[in-house]
């Protein structure tokens, strides 16, 4: 029984596979980081900009607008892209992270985004980042990050925190 349970789940997988985005200015950086999401897991599909150049008009899109803010450009792609997750690469916590990510929350709202930084960051911004609408916060510094797990459990609706957070979020509840 349990094998045909397992046939089941990885027939499901292969039909719905989990759609992933990377929100990063530096087109290298982002070529690299879907590179390396589609070497993890066959369940995973990355959507970038190049899956759509069949389309001529996606030409026009493609163009950074000049008169709209990087934050502006970024969400209408993720808005065309509409990703299940999304990989938000911002290196180092700034207000601007901050603020894309509420605009996303709000423009995006079938899209979980996942923060990648490249620096330790303390609790009080973990705990804002998931404030501002993200699902999970990763180091890419301190070891190597399994992908394919992220991606499922947030997938799944779970938060990607550590334990230790998950005690700081209970406390805060339990405060108001």
């Amino acid at each position: 029984m349990s094998l045909l349970l397992t046939a089941i789940k990885e027939f499901r997988k292969k039909m719905h596979p989990i759609t992933v985005a990377v929100a990063e200015n530096d087109q290298m950086k982002r070529r690299q980081l879907e590179h390396h999401l589609r070497q993890n897991n066959q369940n995973i599909e990355v959507l970038t900009d190049e899956n759509s150049l069949y389309n001529k008009n996606m030409e026009i899109r493609l163009k950074s607008r000049n008169n709209q803010s990087l934050k502006a450009n970024t969400v209408a792609r993720i808005k065309r892209l509409r990703p299940r997750v999304l990989f938000v690469n911002a290196q180092q916590l700034t207000q601007e992270s901050f603020d894309l990510l509420h605009e996303l929350n709000q423009h995006c709202p079938g899209t979980l985004p996942v923060v990648l930084v490249k620096e330790e960051v303390d609790d009080s911004q973990v705990l804002q980042v998931l404030e501002s609408g993200a699902r999970g916060i990763v180091n890419c510094s301190v070891k190597p990050i399994n992908v394919s797990l992220i991606v499922e459990t947030v997938n799944r609706g779970e938060p990607w925190v550590s334990r230790k957070i998950l005690v700081k979020i209970m406390d805060k509840i339990k405060l108001t």
